[in-house]
């Protein structure tokens, strides 16, 4: 009853990995409103309305004042508009809610170079990403799917054969694959997370280029 449970959790573990490749072909291919929070969504909707509507002098007065609610007073409007503009909304602007409280803006003596730095922990901050890792981690997340569907063939084959070699012996215990499968599944899980992050502050930074991110 044991070994039959592993190898269901192995064939689940299989199952995931598979829609771990399509979820992250969805977040490429898919920039919608629709992966915010609720109040980061009310904001997109919000600011997105208020610059449609910024052509005369009192719907630009709306759509600053709901920018510098939504973003601060250090924020350059200018960049705002462009990133809740309906060219720049899944571009920048989507980015730009998620990663707002992570970006700090520049000292004088970066100003120069452009230089906005987001704040990863409460001590470390580094520039905005200027790669785009993006092929990269789906390539990682593709590779991993292969290394799964490995794993799970071994397991059938060694219900009847063994592997020999010493370093690969922990392959003829069906927990170990089923540990390795899931290991790999999580691993999958961390770096989907780290694309959009990442992603996210690429995209602040081809803003940043485009205008000013801070007055």
């Amino acid at each position: 009853m044991i070994t039959v449970l592993i190898f269901l959790m192995i064939l689940v573990g299989v199952t995931a990995a598979w829609y771990q490749i399509y979820q992250m072909h969805f977040n490429i291919n898919t920039p919608n409103g629709a992966k915010l929070s609720g109040n980061k969504s009310r904001q997109l909707d919000t600011l997105t309305a208020a610059q449609e509507t910024s052509l005369d002098e009192a719907g630009a007065s709306r759509f600053e004042e709901a920018a510098t609610r939504i973003f601060g007073r250090g924020f350059n409007i200018a960049a705002l508009r462009i990133a809740f503009s309906q060219e720049g909304r899944e571009a920048y602007g989507l980015p730009l809610l998620r990663c707002q409280r992570k970006l700090t803006r520049p000292s004088s003596h970066q100003a120069g170079e452009g230089g906005v730095r987001v704040r990863h922990l409460r001590l470390f901050k580094t520039r905005l990403p200027s790669i785009n890792v993006r092929n990269a981690f789906i390539l990682a997340v593709i590779a991993n799917c292969g290394l799964v569907q490995l794993l799970a063939a071994m397991s059938v084959y060694t219900i009847h054969y063994s592997v020999d070699v010493s370093a690969l012996a922990w392959v003829n215990q069906p927990v170990m694959i089923l540990s390795a499968i899931w290991g790999v599944v999580v691993l999958n899980i961390l770096i989907f997370k780290l694309d959009t992050y990442l992603h996210d502050l690429y995209q602040a930074r081809q803003l940043n280029q485009l205008t000013p991110l801070f007055n």
